[in-house]
C-alpha cells in the first residue's frame, strides 16, 4: 500500500520530531506543525511512517491505498 495523503490532527505539541524525522514533508510552526504544500507523500513513505510512530501525541495521520 502507498501513502496517498498525510495530515496532522489538532493537538500537536511542537516537539519537532516530525520535522526532524522527515523535513521534506513536515514543518513545525509556532502554532503547531503542518504538512508542506505540494509534497508527494508516496515519495517519503518511510519518513512519514517513522514520524507517525515517534509522535508522542499520535496526531500524524496518513491514508493508504
Amino acid at each position: 500500500m502507498v501513502i496517498t495523503k498525510v495530515w496532522i490532527e489538532p493537538g500537536c505539541i511542537r516537539c519537532n520530531i516530525s520535522e526532524d524525522t522527515c523535513p521534506e514533508v513536515f514543518h513545525v510552526l509556532t502554532s503547531g506543525s503542518t504538512v508542506r504544500p505540494g509534497v508527494d507523500p508516496a515519495l517519503h513513505e518511510a519518513g512519514i511512517r517513522r514520524a507517525a510512530d515517534l509522535c508522542p501525541v499520535q496526531v500524524i495521520r496518513f491514508e493508504e491505498r
